[in-house]
């Protein structure tokens, strides 16, 4: 991040976490249970990430971590917000994966260190065109499925969207899925089902790359009408929250759209849990999926049904990963493409 001080008010000081030499997370050096709180914002969601973690956030709240002072002549990002939520005082900044489309999130907290907010921050043209479809999103989807966007506009030498928090604790990252989250992924319908050659995202899918591929995988699919449904596009355990009264609400919704495929969304969660938290190889978290899907009979999909749909959820996350700039042979990319158009998930 090119300048950190964006978010903090002047001489304020700041530690970094791990370090100052590659920051993750930024926060105020304020007192122990001020440092310890704003810490627990550090992603971690394997068993040892977590318990790395933890050491992060004794080393910040014991004050053995260095600070450092913002040098900036005045609160940029409490200028953004202070006519919508004035009640926000301080900031820890999280920097997003490395690459085309980085992001940084800030978690707004009141004097009395609850969460009031979010906002998100984008400098690179990718990173700024998956903000403006996370603030359509926020402005279409049904109440209660994420967050209500508050605020979207310039801010430095980028975009920021500003969202009210979703306030909750995070799912466990395996599978099965936990309690409620298939019911939860189809409570996202918008219409009523339409036949699969009307359906907006089939016929935005074809014609690109897949040609016969996606073909085999629509026939299998046909005589059947199908609902349009609000999309996530990045539905996985992190990503969602459960509420204290048991609802589970998603975030991070800017690879979203309102003319998404029904299932895609699942699929997709067990992918890329398979991949990320169990290194499963395609072959196996193919014949996970497939198994999962085709044993919850309420769901009423046949085999041929899965591994199309399976097929369609890998070339979907494909092709968005390419849409942000990564190329072909990079992190997930060739996992997601031997399951899209190898042969292990043939229909």
């Amino acid at each position: 991040m090119r300048d950190w001080a964006l978010f903090f008010s002047p001489d304020a000081h700041v530690l970094a976490l791990p370090g100052w030499q590659q920051p993750r997370l930024y926060l105020p050096a304020g007192r122990f249970d001020e440092r310890w709180r704003a810490s627990s914002f550090y992603p971690a969601s394997r068993f040892r990430a977590r318990i790395h973690r933890l050491l992060l956030r004794t080393i910040a709240t014991a004050g053995l971590a260095g600070a450092r002072t913002a040098r900036s002549d005045r609160w940029h990002l409490g200028e953004f917000i202070q006519e919508t939520l004035p009640q926000a005082v301080s900031a820890s900044v999280l920097v997003g994966t490395p690459g085309p489309a980085q992001k940084i999130t800030a978690q707004l907290r009141d004097e009395m260190g609850r969460i009031v907010g979010y906002l998100k921050y984008a400098e690179k043209g990718a990173a700024r065109e998956r903000l403006h479809r996370e603030h359509l999103m926020l402005s279409s989807i049904p109440e209660g499925l994420g967050p209500e966007a508050l605020k979207y506009g310039v801010l430095g030498d980028g975009s920021a969207l500003l969202t009210t928090p979703i306030l909750g604790s995070q799912l466990p990252a395996t599978l099965p899925p936990a309690e409620g989250v298939v019911g939860f992924s189809m409570t996202f319908t918008i219409s009523h089902p339409v036949p699969l050659e009307a359906h907006p995202w089939v016929c935005e899918s074809r014609g690109g790359e897949g040609g016969r591929l996606l073909d085999a995988c629509f026939e299998a699919l046909a005589g059947r009408h199908w609902p349009v449904v609000a999309q996530h596009g990045d539905f996985a355990p992190w990503n969602l929250l459960r509420t204290s009264e048991g609802a589970i609400r998603a975030f991070d919704w800017e690879y979203g759209t309102m003319k998404g495929f029904p299932y895609l969304d699942l699929i997709f969660y067990l992918l890329q849990t398979s991949a990320l938290m169990y290194r499963w190889p395609p072959a196996k978290a193919i014949a996970y999926t497939i198994k999962f899907l085709t044993e919850e009979p309420w769901l009423g999909l046949s085999d041929t049904q899965v591994r199309a749909l399976t097929r369609l959820a890998a070339f979907d996350a494909y092709h968005k990963a390419l849409d942000d700039g990564h190329t072909p042979d990079t992190g997930l990319q060739p996992w997601r493409r031997e399951i899209w158009e190898g042969p292990v998930c043939g229909v």
